[in-house]
């Protein structure tokens, strides 16, 4: 593999086209934010289908979606199915370590927009959310609708499809009548502040 950039040296690109496994965390990241226009295209997609299993458990104990936003620049839609099929399972199994322990619910958000770019696309995600527990929706609603509704709108440093944008996404599960039934339900500080949210949200874009 070549690059016409600095960020990576020589000694880097013979690592990043050998074994994944021995590709050091340091170069995998360098290698995640740096410019595709400085690669060959074909070596680039190739690189990244190498290496996006090792991106996701960079996301474990740090998620940053800046890092796997290269997937979508090395058009991860057209891979084949089996390779989306076992890097959705790897990223579903992130997710469901993060809500199994609650000092890493606020891994969630990262990991979910990490996972998103995958098929460019937020939906699958949202619906993984609607079957975890109550305590973790409520955490994740309650972010969620705070930075929607303080960005007008939109949602994702790193999320850059159209129609629908991940902000579209975002609302229409945000303001689903039956979230806000699930909400009430839950006898919580948190979950009250979730809905004092989501009535924000709703009076915001009933005006627009």
């Amino acid at each position: 593999m070549k690059c016409c950039g600095r960020v990576l040296t020589e000694a880097d690109l013979m690592l990043l086209d050998g074994d994944p496994e021995l590709v050091p965390e340091e170069v995998l990241r360098r290698f995640a934010i740096h410019p595709s226009s400085c690669f060959d295209e074909n070596e680039y997609q190739a690189a990244w289908r190498r290496l996006a299993h090792r991106m996701i458990r960079l996301q474990e104990e740090a998620p940053d979606a800046g890092l796997t936003f290269g997937m979508t620049r090395a058009k991860s839609l057209s891979w084949p199915e089996d390779e989306r099929t076992a890097l959705r399972e790897q990223f579903t199994g992130a997710i469901m370590r993060a809500v199994a322990d609650e000092e890493r619910w606020p891994n969630l958000d990262g990991l979910i927009q990490s996972a998103a770019h995958l098929d460019e696309d937020l939906t699958p995600w949202l619906r993984l959310v609607d079957s975890l527990p109550d305590e973790v929706v409520v955490h994740l609603a309650k972010g969620w609708s705070f930075d929607v509704y303080y960005d007008n709108g939109r949602f994702g440093n790193w999320l850059y499809w159209e129609d629908p944008t991940s902000g579209e996404q975002m609302q229409e599960w945000l303001l689903r009548p039956a979230l806000r039934d699930r909400l009430s339900e839950v006898n919580s500080e948190v979950a009250q502040s979730a809905l004092e949210h989501l009535r924000w949200l709703v009076g915001d874009f009933s005006t627009r």
